[in-house]
């Protein structure tokens, strides 16, 4: 899997949207909501 480089305000929020859970899973979340939010006819 390919290494990302993130900056340290948007790390703190994956940290923070992780709430102590796995930080792949946390991200995976985000990708989502975002695909959904901004997919027209979704």
């Amino acid at each position: 899997m390919p290494t990302i480089d993130v900056s340290e305000h948007l790390y703190r929020q994956i940290e923070s949207a992780a709430d102590g859970d796995d930080l792949d899973a946390a991200m995976w979340k985000m990708v989502g909501r975002y695909q959904r939010g901004n997919t027209p006819g979704d």
